[in-house]
Formats: C-alpha cells, structure tokens, sequence
C-alpha cells in the first residue's frame, strides 16, 4: 500500500513516529529491495556467488530474488491514517478506543507499556512525546527531529 509522498511528510501515528522518518514509511526499505534485486540480477550474482565462497553456491538465488521483489511490492507501510502499519498495534488500538489521536494527549504516557515492543525506539518516541504533553500532531511535528528512525 502505498503513500502519496505529500500525505507521508506530514503523518504521524499516535505513537508519534514521523511517516516520513520510518524506513518503511519514506519508503526506503522498498527502494532498496528494489535495487539490490536490480544488482543481483544484472551483476549475474547467482552465477559467480559459489566461486566466491561456499555459502554463495549454497544460496536459493531465486527466493532471494523473489523475496525482494515482495518486498519491493509491500514493504511500504502507508501510515496509521491510511491502514497501514501493524494491524494488531496496540498503540494505535488504544489511542482509537481513547479516542485520541497521538499519545502525547493521554495521562497514563509515562507509565505506558505499550511502546515497548518498538524496543529503544519505542523510549525514545514516549520521551518525545512526553516533552510535547497535549500537542496537537502540527505541533508535535513541529518540535520533533525528523532524522531517520533507527531500527
């Protein structure tokens, strides 16, 4: 599902990741793919890989291939606010059952536990967010550094 890229710069999920700063979001995760299945095929990889090393000859170049190319195709997540991401998030679930639209609007934030499967990302997203108590998304936005989510 993809994004139209206006719409991806300017949406955040309740949790407060910036569409644009996730490598799934901005569309990074998809591109590559694309072009390291571009290289595999047009370097010839799969022919010279088991000169090189054992383990090169051993490689299902075909599924590798075919894996890329799936995630060409749908490792693009169009947001929150347009179906993407997660299905089951616990985060997005609970802010829709809260009826509020980015965490930085609930009381029980700092407690929160639902951040953490997003592991140190999912701290450093609810620290955000807590510096950004009550913000709408355009001020959260606003505040926030838009640099590359590490995943």
């Amino acid at each position: 599902m993809k994004m139209d890229p206006e719409k991806r710069e300017v949406q955040v999920g309740p949790c407060g990741i910036v569409c644009i700063s996730c490598p799934l979001g901005s569309g990074i995760v998809a591109e590559t793919a694309g072009r390291t299945r571009g290289f595999i095929e047009d370097c010839k990889i799969s022919e010279w890989a088991p000169f090189v090393s054992e383990e090169g000859g051993l490689i299902d170049w075909e599924k590798v291939v075919d894996g890329l190319e799936w995630m060409k195709k749908y490792a693009v997540c169009a947001g929150c606010e347009n179906g993407g991401g997660p299905p089951d998030c616990t985060i997005r679930i609970c802010a829709r059952d809260k009826g509020i639209e980015l965490c930085s609007s609930c009381d029980d934030l700092s407690s929160c536990e639902k951040f953490d499967w997003l592991g140190e990302c999912g701290g450093k997203l609810r620290e955000a967010l807590k510096k950004c108590r009550g913000a709408s998304k355009e001020e959260y936005l606003k505040s926030v550094d838009l640099m590359p989510l590490e995943v």
